[in-house]
């Protein structure tokens, strides 16, 4: 059975699934307790039996004014063989519900303009996209993009 939950500190064993299952990468027990005690990231996860299923990864970000925070949502993903079964619905519901209860001034996401599936979605979440077409560009530091 499914279960939901944010990720803490006390979540490592998860946390390395999901990063194994939807990265293909091990992560130290070091690299995921820094990155679950830090409260701006944001990790709610599908699980069976603490397998990753599917997981929402946000990042909160400080405004410089006295505005609210924001948050971005950097990362949705469900494994194929859970897809269809209202997952990605509820870790966006859980998403959003945090944003609420903090009182976010607002959330965002990129996605490919071709994801058909995740667009129908993020619009019947209530998104829709910025009314000034902002376009989005990116710096590859470290590397090439991930293909």
């Amino acid at each position: 059975m499914v279960e939901f939950k944010r990720l803490t500190i006390d979540d490592v064993d998860i946390y390395q699934s999901v990063v194994k299952e939807f990265r293909d990468q091990d992560v130290t027990k070091e690299k995921a307790e820094s990155f679950l005690s830090n409260p701006t990231n944001i990790v709610y996860v599908a699980h069976d039996q603490r397998k990753a299923a599917g997981y929402i990864m946000c990042y909160r970000m400080n405004r410089m004014d006295n505005g609210h925070d924001i948050m971005t949502i950097f990362h949705l993903f469900v494994l194929e063989t859970y897809r269809r079964q209202g997952i990605a619905r509820h870790l966006m519901d859980l998403a959003l519900d945090y944003a609420k209860r903090e009182e976010l001034h607002y959330v965002f996401l990129i996605t490919q303009n071709d994801n058909t599936a995740a667009n129908a979605l993020y619009l019947s979440c209530g998104g829709y996209n910025h009314p000034k077409d902002k376009e989005v560009y990116f710096w590859y530091i470290t590397g090439k993009p991930m293909e």
